[in-house]
């Protein structure tokens, strides 16, 4: 399992994040990218939360933690959502005229 390290040297504060985390992030948004462009803003943004939300919980704890679990459930839960939920209600809003 993949770990967030957290160590503390010389009164510095040291992150370090394994190459395995980088790649699923780029996996994930690269497929998200190849479906449209609503869905990469939404996996990219969820992504970046999960990775802000590892780093706070890792703030809080003081001990390695895994980096993946946050941005996994949000990538996924946000990719399925965008593309079956969101993307078919902004064509019906796009097709459908508006009057003011």
């Amino acid at each position: 399992m993949r770990y967030v390290y957290f160590l503390i040297h010389r009164k510095q504060w040291l992150i370090i994040y394994l190459q395995g985390d980088f790649i699923f992030y780029s996996v994930m948004v690269a497929k998200a990218a190849m479906h449209s462009f609503t869905t990469f803003a939404a996996c990219m943004l969820v992504i970046l939360a999960g990775l802000g939300g590892t780093l706070v919980l890792l703030s809080v704890y003081h001990s390695a933690l895994p980096a993946l679990p946050i941005s996994i459930f949000l990538g996924v839960t946000f990719y399925l959502m965008t593309m079956l939920v969101i993307e078919p209600w902004i064509e019906v809003m796009l097709t459908a005229p508006i009057y003011v």
